[in-house]
């Protein structure tokens, strides 16, 4: 059983079943529930990057689980999307460089960044990354903004899932997450998308716990 492959394909379940919500694209990468990742960990051990037993039990058996949602209602701004990729394909991928370095300086940070989530299908062209390093068994997780260039994020992997799942991938959410100031005018529609999470989803799906969120919002005011 992979607890983190149910949870995921859960937010789809959950978006699915409400007349509030509406999935515009969603899809599974290759792999399955029979897959066993031990060979997988012992590899990414002998290449200098041991995993912690934490993020060995957020693995999922699929090379990744995409999904594009939108709120029914028109009028209601707030849209999910997310292109998670398990672990192992994380440490693959790396980004283009020259899409998100801004100056020179930038490369040698960015050409070190491998894709974690691709939410670039709702035209945004955000990424949130992993940067592996040798000997370290947590990585870095850093999100990239063509608009706002690049911030670490206070996370790991296993806690990006987490929160993941609970804003169901909505527009910004990795901001919470971010030393900025969303009160700044260049994150106008990332605080709209947020502060329109926090209002609507809590009451829509009241076993998650939204309170973090809104202390996370408010310490970035």
């Amino acid at each position: 059983m992979f607890p983190y492959d149910q949870r995921l394909s859960k937010v789809a379940d959950e978006l699915r079943e409400s007349p509030y919500f509406e999935i515009i694209h969603e899809e599974v990468g290759p792999g399955g529930p029979d897959k066993d990742p031990t060979g997988i960990f012992e590899l990414m051990k002998e290449e200098g990057f041991p995993l912690t037993e934490k993020l060995k039990e957020s693995y999922f058996p699929y090379r990744y689980r995409a999904l594009h949602w939108r709120a029914t209602d028109t009028k209601i701004p707030l849209f999910g999307e997310f292109n998670v990729m398990n672990i192992d394909a994380a440490s693959e991928v790396m980004i283009p460089v020259q899409d998100f370095a801004w100056k020179k300086s930038d490369e040698g940070l960015l050409s070190g960044l491998s894709i974690l989530d691709d939410i670039s299908r709702g035209g945004g062209g955000q990424l949130a990354t992993m940067r592996f390093l040798t000997g370290v068994p947590s990585p870095e997780i850093w999100f990239l903004d063509r608009f706002h260039t690049f911030v670490k994020l206070d996370l790991d992997y296993r806690s990006y899932l987490d929160n993941l799942i609970v804003t169901k991938g909505i527009t910004g959410w990795q901001y919470l997450f971010a030393d900025v100031s969303l009160s700044a005018s260049e994150y106008d529609s990332t605080l709209e998308s947020i502060r329109t999470m926090l209002q609507i989803l809590p009451e829509h799906f009241p076993s998650y716990d939204y309170e973090p969120l809104k202390g996370r919002l408010e310490a970035r005011l």
